[in-house]
């Protein structure tokens, strides 16, 4: 039987969240062939067992640690049998016809690096969502030349629009592009992977799209702020994707650049 979507989603310290995903899926009326893979990566709680339990029957992948984001991610994706890959977080619920909206989206683009939709917090308030690419010269012109969503997540608006970046929080993959590209970078353990990932799928021109007609509800939505990183676990994956160099450069001119924000700040507080 062919399967029209995957929905893959790895779970760590999950076993609150991960009812309210799959009864999200299951209440999504799409009319889809859809297999559900969960892999835990946090096996010291019941997530595994919860999912496993639940009327959608679930593939689980049980890990004895945890691998990383992006290897278990790799595990789901080498048994998917979907036409397309929907990577989704554990601590997200689908809104209405979120996920028909995305497939129908993306049977209408068969030039397709990824999709995502708009992310919502719990009281519905938009959850900004994607990213300039994070080079060096856009970190100068958010921090020095006013450009404020050049290095901060934002929200791209309330139309269908082409972004650098979108987060892998809900991410629509076509298989077909997964089979032409990869799977994640595994040397990412956590952050950068998604980054990574969608610079690769720009090298090869396929693009990414943000639509806000489909919509998920994201519950954590405390992914780390590049302006941040410096004292993050960012700070080790900037350095893997900038390379030495470019992580050092990067680290100055953020340095820098919350210096002379702070500085700007008390200068018109004091006008």
């Amino acid at each position: 039987m062919s399967v029209d979507l995957s929905i893959i989603t790895v779970g760590y310290r999950s076993e609150k969240t991960i009812v309210s995903l799959l009864d999200s899926i299951q209440k999504s009326k799409d009319g889809l062939k859809k297999e559900i893979i969960v892999i835990d990566n946090y096996p010291s709680d019941s997530c595994a067992g919860i999912a496993e339990k639940h009327k959608l029957k679930p593939i689980v992948l049980v890990n004895t640690e945890n691998v990383g984001f992006a290897k278990a991610v790799n595990q789901g994706l080498k048994i998917a049998k979907g036409k397309y890959i929907f990577l989704i977080n554990p601590d997200t619920k689908i809104k209405g016809q979120a996920i028909k909206r995305l497939y129908d989206f993306s049977e209408a683009h068969p030039v397709l690096g990824a999709v995502a939709p708009k992310l919502l917090y719990n009281d519905g308030k938009i959850q900004p969502s994607c990213y300039k690419f994070p080079t060096i010269w856009n970190a100068i012109k958010y921090y020095f030349l006013g450009c404020k969503n050049c290095f901060n997540k934002y929200f791209p608006g309330n139309k269908t629009t082409k972004v650098d970046i979108a987060v892998m929080a809900a991410f629509l993959i076509p298989k077909t592009t997964v089979n032409q590209i990869g799977g994640l970078d595994e040397r990412f353990f956590l952050y950068y992977e998604d980054i990574e990932y969608c610079r690769r799928l720009n090298k090869f021109h396929l693009p990414i799209y943000y639509y806000p007609k489909a919509q998920v509800i994201h519950t954590h939505g405390a992914s780390g702020s590049f302006s941040s990183h410096l004292s993050s676990p960012l700070a080790k994956s900037a350095e893997i994707y900038h390379g030495k160099l470019g992580s050092d450069i990067l680290n100055l001119v953020l340095w820098a650049g919350q210096k002379w924000q702070k500085l700007l700040k008390l200068i018109f507080k004091n006008k």
